[in-house]
């Protein structure tokens, strides 16, 4: 019993085990040296580096076996983590490293025992003194202070924001931010502090959308449950919110901003708050100290999207995570979602993806991608080719659809590219389209041959039920089938309505007539018969 755990290929990593064991857990009292190797048995082990020290769980044979045996999980994560001589964050970026203040994920780890590309979430402070949480390999990627950026707002909301300031003399918060229950942190255009009143702006540009009716749904009807004063200004012609209680206000079309500052006016006027109407030097100044607002707040990037590739700026299309944000007002690293056009001569295609994916993963149009993936994969090497493969398919090749100039040299036999056939009988001569894939893989042919093969089969009689079988006395009198040259009895059936021509086979009877086999064979074969032998009843005269 006392060498049945042991493990003769690996002595040292036994050795080191019993130095380990502290007890059995599943089986207390239970030595290690009395456990077989295959047993699974949880045990408490306790790690034996003079610098650790740490007692964990684990079964037995998952520490002995032979491929990835488990380990002080405390070391694992310490030499897994922990950056090496030169690779720290204090070392690779000092100037990130005077913005960190503490990390949230791990307290306790610093710079200099994080790696630049970390995801433990830090609180960093920038040089204007906001104070916000984000992980290490965001900010390492340029994501910046979200308060110096001018996240959040718009142009339009300072501006509107100013005029109301003027004519009402009320403060305004820009992007006033609440954690309502149950959601993460909702941002609200406006907020007047002296009246606790909630403001949202919804011009059609950022609210036309369904998925933004929910979204907006679902927000105020947080924010109404939650006991707030929420009041949403739409721009005419948006549908109205599905939320009992909620007081609308319509403004527009257009995002004119003193029109929406008059209806906040006329707002307030019925909150009995203080409104006075602006003259045109004062509309001026206002929207004066909103630009110099606008520029303070939405200051760009020291290194913006458009310093590192200044070649995406004619791509560029709009920002949809915040719009009316350019390249220039973006770091490389931002995730904003944005659409994007393909210059490249014949495509224009348009597409999503955040700008990070554009300028540090460096990728380019799907569309492209794909057509010269697609191009280079199905393209054949020596001998590979349907010519090579199926010279006979391959004389039947007119055209490869979309690829002009290509030939069966081109095609691989498989290929699903669309292509124009002819088939090769002189009396057909038809074309129509198929993939390669079908015609070599299927063995799909002429689909004209084939309706025309169809439909003789089917007007040829089962076996034992021709004419010539069931009805010989009829079959004896036939002459011609009708556009079927060489078609005897036995290739009719008894109801075929194919016109044929028949002859009296009384021997002095010069009848001859046209009736289809199914007319002839009427009422036990009395059908239709010889004019001359049965001539037609005249009808009675009353």
């Amino acid at each position: 019993m006392s060498q049945q755990g042991e493990s003769p290929e690996h002595p040292e990593l036994w050795s080191q085990l019993q130095r380990e064991f502290v007890t059995n857990l599943s089986d207390p009292g239970l030595r290690m040296e009395e456990m077989p190797r295959s047993s699974k048995d949880r045990c408490l082990w306790r790690c034996s580096k003079a610098d650790c020290g740490y007692e964990w769980s684990a079964i037995l044979r998952f520490r002995i076996r032979r491929t990835n045996p488990t380990g002080c999980p405390e070391c694992w994560r310490k030499r897994n983590r922990a950056p090496g001589p030169g690779e720290s964050l204090a070392d690779i970026n000092p100037v990130l490293t005077k913005q960190f203040r503490r990390n949230l994920s791990r307290p306790g780890r610093g710079p200099d025992t994080l790696r630049t590309q970390s995801h433990d979430v830090c609180e960093w402070k920038c040089p204007q003194g906001h104070v916000n949480p984000a992980t290490v390999a965001n900010r390492t990627n340029g994501r910046g202070c979200p308060d110096c950026i001018g996240h959040g707002r718009s142009f339009f909301e300072c501006k509107v924001a100013a005029l109301v300031e003027a004519a009402s003399g009320l403060v305004i918060e820009l992007d006033h931010r609440l954690r309502l229950p149950g959601r993460r942190e909702d941002r609200f255009d406006m907020f007047f502090p002296t009246l606790g009143l909630l403001l949202d702006l919804d011009p059609v540009w950022s609210h036309g959308g369904m998925a933004s009716v929910a979204r907006d749904t679902a927000k105020t009807e947080a924010a109404m449950t939650a006991g707030l004063d929420l009041v949403r200004i739409r721009e005419r012609g948006l549908p109205l919110l599905p939320v009992s209680g909620l007081m609308h206000y319509e403004a527009g079309p257009g995002v004119d901003p003193e029109e929406w500052a008059s209806v906040i006016g006329y707002m307030l006027r019925r909150r009995d708050e203080p409104w006075k109407d602006l003259d045109a030097v004062q509309v001026t100044a206002a929207l004066a100290r909103a630009s110099e607002l606008w520029q303070i707040t939405v200051a760009g990037p020291k290194v913006s999207a458009l310093d590192v590739a200044p070649e995406l700026l004619n791509e560029f299309v709009a920002n949809l995570t915040n719009p009316g944000r350019g390249l220039d007002h973006m770091p490389p690293g931002c995730n904003d979602v944005c659409i994007w056009r393909c210059l490249e001569p014949g495509c224009r295609f348009e597409w999503k993806a955040p700008l990070s994916a554009r300028t540090l993963a460096g990728r380019g149009c799907r569309e492209c991608g794909w057509r010269k993936t697609g191009t280079e994969n199905s393209r054949p090497g020596l001998g590979e080719s349907l010519a090579d493969v199926n010279p006979v398919l391959a004389s039947q090749l007119v055209e490869v659809i979309g690829h002009p100039g290509w030939t069966a040299r081109d095609l691989l036999p498989n290929s699903n590219k669309p292509c124009r056939w002819r088939c090769p009988d002189l009396e057909c001569r038809h074309e129509w389209p198929a993939p390669p894939s079908r015609r070599s893989g299927q063995g799909s042919g002429c689909p004209e041959c084939g309706r025309r093969r169809t439909a003789a089969s089917r007007s040829r009689p089962q076996p034992g039920q021709s004419l010539q079988d069931r009805f010989p006395e009829i079959a004896a009198e036939l002459v011609e089938v009708r556009g079927r040259p060489g078609w005897t009895a036995t290739d009719l059936r008894v109801s075929s309505g194919m016109e044929c021509r028949w002859r009296c086979a009384k021997s002095r009877c010069p009848g001859s007539w046209a009736a289809s086999p199914e007319q002839r064979t009427r009422r036990g074969g009395t059908g239709r018969r010889c004019p001359e032998c049965y001539p037609p009843r005249r009808p009675r005269v009353g």
